[in-house]
């Protein structure tokens, strides 16, 4: 009685849903307003888990929005200060909000999650490498460069900076940019 419909199909049917919802759809909500019915994904993937993690999609997100990079990054960096070091699948298991799963599936694999928080490359980096960068995007705009603006045009993430000098504005006021318009 079931229907065939290609695998390719069902996973961007299911990921065409993540989006519609704005979360990891639940079987309740495949059946409610999604163009398969659970059954085929469950006779297609195995599982409805399965078939969530083909569509790169996180089972441990179930029925709750999608977590945002920023949050799943902030996470790291709290356990980084917590531990000291850069926290291991382990690490997140035992005191971390968010399942090393997610990590996973978000950027590919564990050490990609901690390259994007850098985690495992920051530590070699000096303050004055830091500020220069920092001065460098000030002459670039004319003026004090924003958080968000480093993040999309400069060297290294905002999380660094404001771990280094506990604040984006004190990172700023370490460069003499602090309110001073260039």
């Amino acid at each position: 009685m079931s229907q065939h419909v290609a695998p390719e199909t069902l996973r961007a049917a299911l990921q065409s849903l993540a989006a519609r919802l704005g979360k990891t759809p639940t079987v309740v909500d495949m059946h409610e307003e999604g163009d398969y019915s659970p059954e085929l994904y469950q006779e297609t993937f195995g599982s409805w888990n399965d078939a969530l993690e083909a569509a790169g999609l996180d089972p441990a997100e179930m029925g709750t929005k999608r977590i945002p990079d920023r949050e799943l990054l902030a996470e790291l960096q709290r356990l980084y200060t917590e531990l000291g070091k850069p926290p291991t699948q382990q690490d997140m298991t035992d005191r971390g909000k968010y399942s090393n799963r997610t990590y996973q599936l978000r950027f590919g694999s564990w050490s990609a999650a901690l390259q994007e928080a850098m985690l495992d490359t920051n530590d070699g980096i000096s303050d004055a490498d830091l500020l220069h960068e920092i001065e460098r995007l000030a002459d670039e705009l004319g003026r004090a460069p924003k958080a968000a603006e480093m993040d999309d045009r400069g060297e290294y993430a905002p999380v660094t900076y404001h771990r280094r000098f506990g604040s984006w504005r004190q990172a700023l006021a370490e460069a003499d940019l602090d309110g001073a318009s260039r």
